[in-house]
């Protein structure tokens, strides 16, 4: 059985295994890179790929349920449409990672880090994704029922995009109440600097501005933010006890 890269169609791992679960444990027991490895539609469930280095390998369509990818690094690896029911992700490196329509239910994601991956129509149904990374992450279409979900004000990093008009002035307030000098977004408004220009502070939510809407008003909580988001980007979720 032998493990290529997608990129140049080189041999990165070869032994007499009989089915590529084995062949891909076997590499990982033997911390071989599996970096861009060729994995389309593999068939992976219940593997145990514990610290795998699988960054920019091409997983799309993979079956990896109730896999162990704990500690695992697929940074900008490509899952779109993959099964990872119930696997367990705990600390797994997803940064730019492509899980667009990928199944996730169950999954635990607990201290992951899915900064600037795309979730889109992915289903992460009763996944738990405590203190889990979400900075820059596209989750429109996204199913979260039953999840359970990182602090509503870490969730407003996600990237949002463009929103509606009233939802953007809402988003805008939110961002003026968290600055060091709100009154910086009545001058940035008129025309002036970026808000941020010179304080050491980032932005508490990322979307598209538009400096033609703002207009100061008392800001919503976190929370109210976070389901105007999910409702106005399709997110399915609900709360639960």
């Amino acid at each position: 059985m032998q493990i290529k890269r997608w990129t140049d169609d080189v041999v990165i791992f070869e032994d007499d295994s009989d089915n590529i679960r084995d062949c891909l444990t076997n590499a990982v027991k033997q911390q071989i890179s599996l970096d861009y490895a060729r994995l389309v539609g593999a068939s992976l469930d219940y593997a145990r790929l514990v610290g795998a280095s699988l960054e920019g390998a091409s997983l799309e369509g993979a079956s990896l349920n109730r896999a162990s990818l704990v500690g695992a690094r697929l940074v900008e690896a490509s899952l779109e449409g993959a099964s990872l029911n119930r696997a367990s992700l705990i600390g797994a490196s997803l940064e730019g990672a492509s899980l667009i329509g990928a199944s996730l239910e169950g999954a635990s994601l607990n201290r992951a880090s899915l900064v600037d991956a795309s979730l889109v129509d992915a289903s992460l149904n009763r996944a738990s994704l405590n203190r889990a990374s979400l900075v820059g992450a596209s989750l429109e279409g996204a199913s979260l029922v039953g999840t359970s979900l990182v602090n509503p004000s870490l969730l407003l990093l996600a990237s949002w995009g463009e929103v509606s008009d009233s939802l953007c002035i809402e988003l805008m307030r939110y961002d003026a109440a968290n600055h060091p000098n709100p009154k910086t977004f009545d001058v940035w408004a008129d025309g002036g600097v970026c808000p941020y220009s010179g304080f050491m502070v980032t932005r508490m939510i990322h979307f598209r501005e538009r400096r033609e809407l703002w207009s100061p008003g008392p800001a919503k909580s976190a929370y109210e933010l976070m389901v105007m988001l999910f409702k106005e980007k399709k997110i399915k979720w609900k709360p639960t006890r």
